[in-house]
């Protein structure tokens, strides 16, 4: 790249030299792991509905991050292994960078992504909620002809050695943008069915976003034709752009108040929005009954087919802050011949607007912009063939038209198929990516509460042929949900069973039930057998006034009363029990 270019176009130049720093790359974002069932807060990004119905109790995203490349312009092609040049004992230089020259329009992509901190938690068996929130960066390149980014690679120096000199071009209709934000993100779903052969679940996630820098270069038709080294023409003007300036994070007393406050750069909102279908034939063997009640088993995957449908990362952010905040359009009225371009003295970025109103003039110019988040459509299939093993599609298009200024997703479609346990995960996703152009293969793997993957296995291996690189990671606890246990299966579980070791019944906690009565013989007599009274003894004669009866007549010997007496006949034992008898009771005394 040529010294002039450099100096008229600072901007313009930061974000071309993409085009150069971007190997062919992925820029689909953890893919690998789009379709987990035990993803945890991650799974929100691709489709909100997955909150709903998880297998998770609660998940705590300890943090991950991310990074990938994509470009459709250059390769890497290294004349040797590639370990040695990551351990220097070779040195990479730009002559390993290969054209891709097949005519079309270029893109470039480079995109970093860091999670932090947040959780989701179900609320109840139908319901959930997670916080999530996370920075995004992001530098891209779209529309870029192909004659202009061979002049970004080699300057306009070069200009007649590439046949590029004296020529008209009216085919770079470019939009060059780059930015960073923190997301805030709060996010609820929950089933629209209960458990049946044809289930559904919705969610949303709304976001709040901080605007943390951004710019952009769009040309909307500008025509151009280089004459030399430090000569262009530039007709039609039709091309605007904006920026953050740095100086924002060199002022006295910054601090993320700074950053977060009412001083902030910008700010803006978000909203993600998803459904979800599952297809359960033999939704019915999940079922079972405990404590008394009917349950479904959420710790297992009950469907065989899942597609979901996810409209996501609509919104943008507005940056408005007048002290910080350039935005201006070139004005188009007349053909503008600028030589002597490294003369150009352009020291800061409140440089450039003076300088381009005195070589182009400026049509308008103010204190903010706009910049949109990367709408995308996602369709998701998941098919369950045996056990733990399935296979799954992931179809990405990217919804932001050529003008808007923002950042984009990266169009693809990739099958994944993979092997899931609630502890360990493996999957290969095999992916046409950048914007279906591409194929390559990826890898993921997931381990207890860790997990790393990448969407591009030839580039993070560093093969010697190379077409990108991409890598993302990351640590989550979760608390898994479980299927009651029932260790004597008496239907009441053994949180609740005040018998475990026994057999028992909900109506009595899981204990043995009493001991039932079936007759009257068997219970305790309600009347205790009479046996017969012995005949009372004839009491003392009272005495009377007579001194001359001096011993009364003595009581005769008690005897015993014959069967007949209504006393006995009243109370006759049961033939079978044995009786034991009474003791006899004294009758009254006779008078």
């Amino acid at each position: 790249m040529s010294k002039p270019l450099r100096s008229a176009f600072p901007l313009t130049f930061f974000l071309l030299s993409l085009l150069l720093l971007a190997q062919t790359g992925a820029g689909q974002g953890w893919t690998g792991l789009a379709l987990s069932n035990y993803g945890g807060t991650n799974n929100l990004y691709i489709n909100p509905a997955s909150l709903a119905d998880s297998r998770h109790k609660f998940y705590l995203n300890l943090g991950g991050a991310g990074a990938n490349f994509y470009n459709t312009y250059l390769q890497l092609d290294l004349p040797g292994p590639a370990r040695e040049f990551i351990n220097g004992t070779r040195e990479l230089r730009s002559e390993y960078l290969n054209e891709q020259l097949a005519g079309g329009t270029k893109a470039a992509s480079i995109v970093g992504e860091g999670r932090l901190p947040g959780f989701m938690l179900a609320l109840s068996p139908r319901a959930g909620l997670a916080f999530t929130n996370r920075v995004r960066a992001f530098a891209q390149a779209s529309n870029v002809s192909e004659s202009l980014a061979r002049l970004a690679r080699y300057g306009l120096d070069d200009a007649n050695r590439l046949g590029l000199a004296n020529k008209v071009f009216d085919d770079n209709s470019f939009n060059l943008t780059t930015g960073a934000y923190h997301e805030f993100a709060l996010s609820y779903a929950r089933t629209l069915t209960v458990s049946q052969e044809h289930f559904w679940k919705a969610g949303f996630t709304a976001k709040y976003l901080v605007g943390l820098g951004g710019g952009y270069v769009l040309n909307e038709g500008t025509k151009y034709q280089v004459y030399d080294g430090d000569s262009i023409q530039l007709q039609n003007r039709n091309l605007s752009y904006g920026f953050t300036n740095p100086d924002f994070y060199d002022q006295p007393n910054f601090s993320a108040g700074t950053l977060y406050g009412s001083q902030r750069l910008g700010r803006g909102l978000g909203l993600d929005l998803g459904v979800a279908y599952e297809w359960r034939p033999t939704f019915d063997k999940y079922a079972y009954r405990m404590d008394g009640k009917n349950w479904d088993d959420n710790s297992s995957n009950k469907y065989r087919l899942r597609v979901g449908l996810a409209l996501t990362d609509l919104g943008a952010i507005s940056y408005n802050n007048s002290r910080y905040v350039r935005q201006a359009k070139l004005a188009n009225n007349r053909t503008v011949q600028l030589g002597q371009l490294d003369t150009l003295n352009i020291k800061s970025p409140n440089d450039l607007a003076p300088t381009l109103q005195r070589l182009v003039g400026l049509s308008s110019q103010s204190k903010r912009f706009r910049s949109a988040l990367p709408t995308t459509l996602r369709l998701t299939a998941d098919y369950r063939l045996v056990n733990h093993l399935y296979a799954g599609l992931i179809w990405t298009q990217s919804l932001l038209p050529a003008s808007t200024i923002g950042q984009r997703s990266i169009s693809s479609l990739a099958v994944i198929p993979r092997i899931e346990f609630s502890r360990f995960e493996v999957a290969t996703p095999i992916m046409l990516a950048n914007r279906y152009q591409k194929l390559q293969i990826g890898a993921m793997v997931r381990m207890g509460p860790m997990f790393i993957g990448s969407d591009n296995l030839g580039g993070l291996l560093s093969l010697t042929t190379t077409t990108g690189a991409d890598v993302y990671f990351g640590v989550g606890l979760a608390l898994h949900r479980h299927r009651h246990k029932d260790k004597d299966g008496d239907l009441v579980s053994n949180k609740l069973d005040k018998c475990p070791k026994i057999k028992g019944s909900w109506e009595t906690k899981g204990c043995a039930p009493a001991p039932v009565v079936t007759n009257a013989a068997e219970a305790a007599p309600a009347t205790a057998p009479t046996e017969p009274s012995a005949p009372a003894a004839a009491p003392a004669v009272t005495e009377t006034a007579t001194p001359a009866v001096a011993d009364p007549a003595p009581a005769p010997a008690a005897a015993t009363v014959p069967a007949t007496t209504p006393a006995a006949s009243e109370a006759v034992p049961a033939p079978a029990a044995p009786v034991t008898p009474a003791p006899a009771t004294p009758s009254s005394p006779i008078r």
